[in-house]
């Protein structure tokens, strides 16, 4: 196993998603939310008393809700039409916002000259709602700002069609996303299941991509079971926040192997790269 230096510089922080970065669990509540607004015509029932059920069935499990559901209310269904429910469900607009340590964290690693990445598993139709969703909610970066006023400054006419200006502004989100990360890799967009957590290989394609040596990297997660167990692969050093709700927390360590690093916050990781002179030089 790969011994990490804990005093080697850092250049890049990495954040898993669901239950680091944003809530899962505020996921599914927009989600169930919406849904539930959906299939009142569909079913025949309050919108209320649907979100309610969804509940009941996922204290039992969390799998095949929208299955579950249509049984329960004794409605027949078509393979087709879950495909389609489950797709709306991924996309649908929804109503989350990174944790209220996010914002701090990512300012001050950007302020310090930080590389920031996501390393995710799951749906990346339904990874990139949520990111797309939580990055609307933090301040705009001064960069982006500067961009949007300099192409439509205070008392200027926009003479561009609205199909232009609908680009530029789509531009500018994507500018946004890319200030606050420097590169986003989605395991399953490699080809499938096989590829997530703890497999190595988007963590080696991450460090790739950010021109850095893995062992100057965190990687920021919350899960035991298999965001740490990069170690074993890497010199890629670690740290584990601990969520309310998280839907990992009681979960054991894969093959014992633990964080470098616990963090009560997202904003610890500041103190620890500025032990190590993190930043690009």
């Amino acid at each position: 196993m790969p011994m990490p230096d804990i005093n080697k510089r850092i250049k890049a922080v990495v954040f898993d998603l669901d239950d680091t970065l944003v809530s899962e669990y505020e996921f599914i509540v927009s989600g169930y939310r919406y849904m539930s607004l959906r299939l009142a015509g569909r079913l025949g029932y309050d919108p209320r008393e649907i979100e309610d059920r969804m509940w009941e069935l996922t204290k039992e499990k969390y799998a095949y809700v929208f299955n579950r559901l249509f049984d329960s209310y004794g409605v027949s269904y078509s393979d087709e039409e879950l495909k389609e429910l489950i797709a709306e469900y991924r996309n649908h607009p929804a109503d989350l916002q990174f944790y209220p340590d996010g914002y701090p964290a990512l300012k001050g690693l950007k302020d310090r000259g930080m590389l920031t990445g996501i390393i995710s598993d799951g749906d990346p139709a339904r990874q990139r709602n949520k990111i797309r969703s939580a990055i609307k909610g933090l301040p705009e970066p001064d960069t982006v700002s500067a961009r949007i006023l300099g192409g439509y400054g205070i008392g200027s006419e926009r003479t561009e069609s609205d199909n232009r200006l609908a680009l530029l502004e789509e531009d500018e989100k994507k500018r946004e996303t890319d200030y606050w990360f420097d590169e986003i890799i989605l395991n399953d967009e490699f080809g499938g299941p096989q590829y997530r957590k703890p497999d190595p290989h988007g963590y080696r394609e991450m460090a790739r991509r950010l021109g850095i040596d893995p062992s100057e990297m965190i990687y920021v997660g919350d899960n035991p079971s298999k965001d740490f167990h990069i170690a074993a692969e890497l010199p890629i050093r670690t740290a584990r926040i601990i969520r309310e709700n998280g839907i990992y927390n009681d979960r054991e360590y894969l093959d014992g192997i633990r964080e470098t690093w616990h963090l009560e916050s997202l904003t610890d990781i500041l103190d620890i790269a500025d032990k190590t002179g993190g930043g690009m030089p």
